[in-house]
């Protein structure tokens, strides 16, 4: 009877352990390097700026393969530039993504996902003085290949069609004719355990407003982070 009861508890425990984990929680961090124009702000055809960025993502896959995923980034940094001499402004800057992707083609260890996705960008100049709130719609692709059993590589792409942007400068409406913009980002995946993986990531932004205070956003990011899953 002890040697029945042991094997089926341990029966038990390995297939809730090897059932598949549809839920994550990821932290990362890593560098940003960023070149912003904004003439509504300043008349400074380029600022750059580089900063530590820090990222929170929450990822649920459904038993339909569905893949919802809310994203938080934050940076905090200075507007560095040297064609005016005042003080380099204080620049920050929080994103928040939500994703809902469904699965449309899978074959051995290559999947593709496409749905849509909303971005909102909230940044700030002199510490709130001055701020511009921005919210996007646009549709998303992903894909996912399994390299091994350790070893994964993904691959996301946004454009956004539509942006509702109000701010210290303005408040409108844009479609693509006057705004363009993409979202990209490939994430390697190594597998620690079956809770933990390790992942390295690099992330592009680009952003542009054809109008007469011209608006112009590009970054590049690198992060490394940790994912628990359960």
């Amino acid at each position: 009877m002890i040697s029945i009861l042991t094997f089926s508890t341990t029966t038990v425990f390995a297939q809730i352990e090897n059932k598949p984990k549809r839920n994550s929680i990821e932290f990362s961090t890593g560098y940003t390097s960023s070149y912003l124009k904004n003439l509504a702000f300043a008349p400074v055809r380029r600022y750059d700026y580089n900063a530590l960025n820090y990222q929170f993502k929450y990822t649920r896959i459904t038993k339909r393969e569905k893949l919802f995923e809310v994203q938080l980034d934050y940076l905090d940094s200075e507007l560095e530039t040297n064609i005016i001499p005042e003080a380099n402004p204080q620049y920050s800057k929080v994103v928040l993504n939500f994703t809902l992707l469904q699965q449309i083609y899978k074959k051995d260890k290559f999947k593709v996902h496409v749905g849509l996705q909303t971005q909102t960008n909230v940044s700030s100049y002199f510490d709130w003085e001055q701020y511009d709130f921005q919210q996007k719609l646009g549709v998303a692709g992903q894909f996912a290949y399994q390299i091994n059993n350790k070893q994964s590589l993904s691959s996301k792409i946004t454009i956004p069609f539509i942006l509702w942007r109000t701010s210290t400068f303005e408040e409108n409406f844009y479609s693509i004719s006057k705004y363009q913009s993409a979202l990209w980002t490939t994430e390697y995946t190594y597998n620690l355990s079956n809770h933990f993986d390790l992942k390295v990531s690099y992330n592009f932004n680009y952003d542009r407003l054809q109008i007469f205070n011209a608006y112009r956003e590009l970054q590049h990011q690198i992060n490394l982070g940790i994912n628990f899953k359960f």
